[in-house]
């Protein structure tokens, strides 16, 4: 009988748990053995410790630029459970439906209706610019962040009008623990007044004073935390460099990535491709798609734009997406950026909905269908392309080439595998920790040049003295990029790398590169080896030695 309100709570739920079940079985093929790319880096550094009162330390100290302490932590505890990234993927995954749940549960408090809020829910989880932060093991920094940045507003969402004093403990809980996750987390108490005042219904000066005021410790938790990072990084100015240019053009140039990559159902690397290829086409179509989408908005929404406009839930949606991404507005648009501001759309969807009726609610679910078809197919698309990186990833750590290079104690690469399609290989100097977790110790390595890979990748390879010639025929996918993550030029040119030199020989309409030239000195005793598209080689000791 003790199991009865359980079971009544699940039956009253059991849409939800469909939509669990799905997201799970769209995202599960990306769960693989293999771990990938920055996440070698962040696991060197967080194993190590022999039990939980050493793991502890996370609290203390910083890492890098970073404090993230429970990010860290669930490194470490997720590397009790086994050596492969079976449990880190799967504590993903699982992190992942807890936000789908908790992104229910405070639309369920705002008042949305169960069957609104099922919908609005489930383009949040099959949304497949989640397939990086989920399948992407350093993708759980939002994952963690977002689980308890959404349970800090769910709390907040069940206040009503005057919260007890355990409410207000456990909100501070979560609070503390956003905090502690990401940096993206001092955003809260800005959502926190917004969904209070939402739920007050009351714009009057007087009243969103005192509910501003109510906020005061969760204000100065959040100002205490942000002047003490901004000191931890005066002593790091270049390394926080890329993430401070808060100009005008950065920050506008930002949000329009963000938003195309948030609406934007398909591919993002191939609309790059036809943005760099066929410009004006790609212009034309996107004009005519967006005149197509204001058309049928305005068809389905005409009778009640009035009403929509002063719904508070839209403007929360859109203030959600607008404010959880001002920390990062100073950086780069990454797409896992949106992990979190992503449930804006929900919210915004939670309003439009129940706004339609008639033919227009018929065309309207059409549409929904069809996005979240879309949605699961692309998802389970990239949850593919991460099995087949993990794929990857394991052969080149296993294969008897990679024994061999160990035996040197620094060796150059040419061509590093940079990423598989959409999904993270080696980046920066990933592939060293990676044979450091793996093997116990590493070669120090100098990455000469970076490759993205396709599902073929045809690589020419010339050599005469001590110049190698490296080229492909780039794709959306499959190009060259140089150290410094530069994939586009203007113009060929020559870059000095240490004591090498990159000559770039050709590049297609895009401005990628099609061919380029290493340039070694004439007593460059380094071992070098370049990978082909399958494995690593090393060059002939004439071309190297």
């Amino acid at each position: 009988m003790e199991n009865l309100p359980v079971i009544r709570l699940l039956f009253n739920h059991r849409y939800l748990l469909l939509l669990l079940l799905l997201t799970g079985a769209v995202f599960f093929k990306g769960v693989t053995p293999s771990f990938s790319s920055d996440d070698f880096v962040h696991l060197e550094n967080n194993i190590h410790f022999k039990n939980l009162a050493e793991a502890s330390e996370v609290f203390i100290t910083p890492y890098g630029r970073e404090y993230r302490p429970l990010v860290r932590l669930s490194l470490w505890l997720n590397h009790q459970m086994g050596d492969t990234a079976l449990a880190y993927k799967l504590s993903n995954l699982l992190m992942h439906l807890l936000c789908v749940v908790l992104l229910y549960g405070i639309m369920l408090r705002l008042g949305v209706a169960k069957t609104t809020a099922l919908i609005a829910s489930s383009i949040f989880a099959l949304h497949p610019i989640h397939t990086t932060s989920v399948h992407f093991i350093l993708g759980r920094t939002d994952l963690v962040a977002a689980v308890f940045y959404l349970a800090t507003l769910y709390c907040v969402a069940g206040w009503k009008q005057s919260p007890r004093l355990g409410q207000q403990l456990i909100t501070l809980l979560w609070f503390v623990a956003a905090l502690l996750s990401k940096e993206l987390s001092i955003t809260l108490p800005a959502m926190m007044l917004a969904i209070l005042l939402l739920q007050r219904q009351s714009l009057a000066f007087m009243p969103m004073f005192r509910t501003a005021l109510s906020l005061w410790p969760y204000a100065l938790l959040a100002l205490i935390y942000l002047f003490a990072r901004i000191y931890q990084w005066k002593s790091m100015d270049a390394a926080v460099a890329v993430y401070t240019d808060f100009s005008p053009l950065n920050i506008l140039t930002n949000y329009a990535e963000w938003a195309f990559a948030l609406l934007y159902p398909f591919d993002l690397y191939v609309a790059r491709e036809w943005q760099l290829l066929h410009t004006q086409l790609f212009v034309a179509l996107t004009v005519i798609a967006c005149l197509s989408i204001l058309a049928i908005a305005a068809y389905i929404w005409r009778p009640t734009a009035c009403r929509l406009v002063r719904s508070p839930l839209l403007w929360l949606g859109v203030i959600w997406i607008l404010v959880t991404l001002v920390p990062m507005t100073g950086g780069n648009s990454h797409r896992w950026y949106l992990y979190l501001p992503s449930a804006g759309l929900s919210l915004i969807f939670a309003t439009l909905w129940p706004a339609t009726s008639g033919i227009r609610r018929t065309l309207l679910n059409l549409l929904l269908v069809i996005i979240l078809l879309i949605y699961s197919g692309e998802t389970l698309r990239q949850s593919f392309i991460w099995h087949e990186q993990s794929q990857i990833n394991e052969r080149l750590l296993s294969a008897a080439e990679t024994h061999e290079l160990r035996q040197h104690e620094v060796i150059a690469i040419a061509n590093m595998p940079f990423c598989y399609q959409s999904a993270f290989l080696f980046t920066h100097s990933s592939f060293e920790e990676a044979l450091r977790v793996r093997y116990g110790h590493s070669p120090r390595i100098e990455v000469l040049s970076y490759m993205n890979l396709d599902e073929q990748n045809s690589l020419v390879l010339s050599h005469s003295g001590n110049e190698i010639s490296f080229g492909i025929s780039p794709n959306a996918y499959r190009y060259f990029r140089l150290p410094n993550q530069q994939i586009f030029f203007a113009k060929p040119d020559i870059f000095t790398q240490g004591a090498t030199t990159l000559r770039i020989d050709q590049l297609d309409t895009a401005g990628r590169i099609t061919a380029y030239s290493l340039l070694l000195p004439e007593e460059y005793q380094t071992p070098v080896y370049y990978f082909n598209g399958e494995r690593f080689i090393r060059l002939p000791a004439s071309a190297s030695e």
